[in-house]
Parts: structure tokens; sequence; C-alpha cells
């Protein structure tokens, strides 16, 4: 190499990168975090801050990871580890501290060492806020969600009910209601109305 070419690869090297260009998108979610203080169970006040995609690819990444290091193949039967994990890993990014919302709750293991309930009931209010802030927010619920919802009732299974979401629950609830009578009826001496 030449005297100058040396000059220029050490320029090169000394040289600050150039600054990234901030977009606007960029400052807008600095600036708007995507979340909600919530009440979390046995944990109290908190806050939840909504994950990226980028996030979301992340954790989906390091589920495939831990259960393949676990050697649970992706079947049924594992299908509850699976989504146990990725409600763990993503509460250890979305649950913040209420007063420092920069900062974390807990690390990844901290939240996997909780027992199933434990992240369960957190993830149930993490998707309730997701659910809350959605700008596409639910619409009309299909036939299919209206039957999901109304077969979990009917069999007293709690499960799907939590999975539907307070605001599936919610439409659901406003869409089968009975219409409130405008004018109050009293029952006759009898029992019946008049």
């Amino acid at each position: 190499m030449s005297m100058l070419a040396d000059k220029k690869a050490a320029a090169a090297k000394a040289a600050p990168a150039p600054p990234k260009t901030e977009t606007m998108l960029a400052r807008k979610r600095a600036s708007s975090p995507r979340g909600e203080f919530v009440e979390l169970p046995f944990f109290g006040r908190a806050w939840v801050e909504l994950v990226s995609e980028a996030v979301a690819d992340e954790i989906e990444s390091a589920v495939w990871a831990i259960m393949k290091a676990l050697e649970l193949a992706p079947t049924g039967t594992n299908v509850l580890n699976y989504g146990g994990c990725r409600d763990a890993l993503t509460l250890a990014w979305a649950v913040r501290n209420p007063d420092a919302i920069d900062e974390k709750y807990g690390t990844q293991e901290d939240w996997r060492a909780l027992d199933v309930d434990l992240i369960y009931g957190c993830a149930f209010v993490y998707r309730d806020v997701r659910e809350r802030l959605s700008p596409v927010q639910l619409g009309e619920l299909t036939r299919d969600q209206l039957d999901e919802i109304r077969r979990a009732i009917e069999k007293k299974n709690p499960t799907p009910l939590l999975d539907a979401g307070v605001v599936a629950l919610s439409r659901y609830l406003l869409t089968t209601a009975a219409p409130h009578s405008s004018s109050p009826t009293t029952p006759s001496s009898s029992g019946e109305s008049p």
C-alpha cells in the first residue's frame, strides 16, 4: 500500500461515522410509547408497552430456540409450552417499571421462573392492552367468533373466553343482549305481567 492509501485508510478509521438520519417514524415512536399503566396480578401497578414487529420476531425466534434446546417438538401436545414461553418472553420485554418506563420489570429468566398461571394472567393483561390500543380495533364479530364465545359460555370454559379478550367479549355482550324495555313493567300479585 502507498503512503497516500495508508493516510486515507487511517483518516477513514478516525473519522466519526456519519450521523443516522432520524426519521419522523422513529421520532414519533420514541416520543409516544404505545402502552399504558395497568394492574398486573400479584405485581400491582406497571407500565405495559406493546412490542414492535422486530421484537416480536426476536421473541418468536427465541421461543423456537428454547423449545428446541428442551427437545419439545412443535406438536399439539406442546402448544401450551410454546405459548407459555412466548408469553414469558413478551412480558420480559413489555412490562416496565411504572416510575421509569425504560426500565424492564424483570429479565427473561425472571419471567420464565414464574408459575404458569401467573404468566398466563399477566399475558392476559398484555393482550387486553394490545387489543384496546389497536388502531384497527375490533369491528363486528364474525359468525365464528360469536359461535366460539357462545360455546365457551355454554360449556362454562373460561380459557377461550380469556383468549377472546375483553373487547371481543364486550362486543359479544352488546350484540347478543336482549334490548331493555323503554317502560318498566311491574309484576301483578300473581307474578304475571299486566
